[in-house]
């Protein structure tokens, strides 16, 4: 039930580093696939089995189980592909893994080999996930404090309750089974502390400033200082830390909001933590052969690149600057290192056919009266922003021939959107597929405008669909085993995402049109949101992609620090 990572995904980089740990055994550091960011990093994206054997990780929105032995990175089947997934654990026993399906806001327990996922109980935002030795699973709630609840799944219930301003995550109770040690957040911007409070009489002490704390067998206490990872002594009796902090590791990565850090250490002492920085992301050209010619750097986080329809400009945007806000950057193709910002405070940039106009979505104070709003402004940046529709996610696709363009909407919740068209005849919007409790996006024009392909989860997954344009109330399913963001190339096929990888296939119109079978394309390592569509095609064919190494992971031991 493991699907092993073929040509799609290529070998995991094994890089041998000597550790010396209580076993004596040599431990590997790793590099993660390429293109491989992590999903959901807030909240914790990998974490080590009991023995300190495997790892497990959350990327591109899929569940990886990577043994550190072996080196075989594989991809655990059955939790639904390209949904939300964040926080996984190993069970005690190492032969499942709990995770949170972000879009339907449950706990799930998977096999490690595979197999259909079983529901925990609903639970929001876990930062931080631990097991009791009764078997109970101890969740981090942030400013709800600390829950539990049973390993076979069910009702939660409180066992630390925080103050206004509060917010607890990490939690891991003590070998005495009655001290909970957590990270305590207060104020704003937060400051963290390293707390254990008794579940049976509530009385908390402070250890002192640090965050994302994991008591280790025997004294050793491994936490964060600032970026720094480091090892220190705790007297559990005296419930206070007893000797000096050693580094572990000069800076990793730890999320400024949720003080989640990124490290995973087992039990044995087998540490992964990840180092700050970031490989630089590259833009490139890709046949679909799998040639590649890399056109230069971009900045960090550029996310959706569209290129103009004669293909020689591109925007895209990005957060720079350590802000979570983001900016539209246009460029021409042939020199991508020199982008300029054109709009600030916005994204998911679409070029009117004649490269003029740039449709875009809003962020945060570009929202009026709640609503989130699509405008258009001239593509340098110059003159002002028009409202263009309203309530509007992002701007989808804009038709050669005429000012019609498509567009998504958000009804709320974590996946429910709806495609929408603005029709120029009618001057009006109108809905193209509008199903409630389910997602449709990635709506793209054939070049005669008579079919209009799209990605939907109705049928649970994933798939491609086409339906005639205008609409008639007839739709077909192009795909059967998985598709997201369907393109049409200028040979009229699609081209679309599969399983992580790029695969085509040719659709014969007619009343009940029919669809090949996928052919699967040698094209990998490129960065995929889990939602947006982060690359396009050009005049020629070729895909414009964005690549970056995958994140550094590196091995060390946490018990030899003394």
């Amino acid at each position: 039930m493991i699907r092993r990572l073929g040509s799609f995904f290529g070998l995991l980089t094994i890089l041998l580093l000597a550790v010396t740990s209580q076993a004596g055994a040599q431990s590997p550091s790793l590099a993660l696939l390429e293109g491989h960011e992590f999903t959901a990093p807030d909240h914790a994206p990998f974490a080590l089995s009991p023995d300190g054997t495997r790892l497990t990780y959350v990327a591109r929105a899929t569940l990886f189980v990577k043994d550190l032995k072996t080196g075989q990175p594989v991809a655990v089947a059955g939790p639904t592909e390209a949904r939300g997934k964040a926080n996984p654990i190993f069970t005690p026993d190492g032969q499942a893994i709990v995770y949170w399906a972000q879009d339907d806001s449950v706990l799930e327990r998977v096999p490690v080999g595979g197999g259909k996922p079983v529901r925990l109980g609903k639970i929001e935002q876990p930062i931080g996930m631990s097991w009791a030795r009764d078997g109970r699973l101890l969740i981090g709630q942030g400013d709800k404090g600390i829950v539990r609840m049973p390993a076979g799944g069910g009702a939660t219930e409180p066992v630390v309750q925080v103050a206004a301003g509060e917010t607890a995550i990490m939690p891991q109770l003590l070998p005495d089974g009655d001290h909970l040690l957590f990270t305590l957040g207060q104020g704003t911007p937060r400051t963290w502390s390293l707390v254990v409070q008794s579940l049976r009489t509530g009385q908390r002490s402070t250890l002192g400033a640090g965050t994302s704390a994991t008591f280790v067998s025997g004294d050793r206490l491994v936490y964060v200082q600032g970026t720094q990872l480091v090892a220190d002594r705790l007297d559990t009796a005296a419930l206070k830390l007893a000797g000096q902090p050693k580094a572990l590791a000069s800076s990793i990565v730890v999320t400024p909001t949720t003080g989640a850090a990124q490290y995973t250490v087992a039990a044995n002492g087998v540490l992964i933590s990840a180092p700050a920085g970031n490989a630089p992301v590259r833009m490139a050209l890709v046949d679909l052969q799998g040639k590649r010619t890399v056109l230069g750097d971009v900045p960090d986080d550029a996310q959706a690149p569209r290129v103009t329809l004669d293909g020689k400009r591109v925007a895209f945007a990005a957060a720079t600057g350590g802000t979570r806000s983001r900016d539209i950057y246009v460029a021409d193709v042939t020199d991508v290192a020199h982008a300029r910002k054109v709009i600030s405070n916005a994204t998911f940039p679409v070029f009117s056919p004649d490269g003029q106009w740039l449709a875009f979505g809003s962020l945060g104070t570009a929202r009026e009266n709640g609503d989130e709003v699509l405008f258009m402004q001239r593509a340098d940046g110059s003159g002002e922003a028009r409202v263009i529709a309203k309530p509007a996610r992002a701007p989808e696709n804009w038709r050669v021939g005429d000012q019609g363009f498509t567009f998504i909407t958000h009804r709320g919740g974590a996946n429910n959107y709806d495609l929408w068209a603005y029709n120029p005849d009618k001057k009006e919007v109108e809905p193209l597929v509008n199903i409630d409790e389910t997602a449709q996006l990635s709506g793209a024009f054939s070049a005669d405008r008579r079919w209009f392909a799209y990605m939907s989860n109705e049928s649970g997954d994933w798939q491609i669909w086409v339906q005639p344009y205008p609409k008639t109330g007839a739709k077909f399913q192009a795909t059967k085993t998985g598709g997201r963001s369907p393109l049409w190339l200028p040979d009229g096929r699609l081209v679309f995402e599969q399983g992580g990888g790029i695969a085509t296939l040719t659709m014969t119109p007619g009343a009940t049109p029919t669809f090949s079978t996928p052919e699967a394309h040698p094209i990998s390592g490129f960065i995929q949101p889990l939602l947006r569509r982060s690359w396009d095609v050009m005049p020629d064919g070729r895909l414009l992609m964005l690549f970056r190494e995958g994140p550094k992971l590196e091995v060390s031991s946490a018990l030899t620090t003394r």
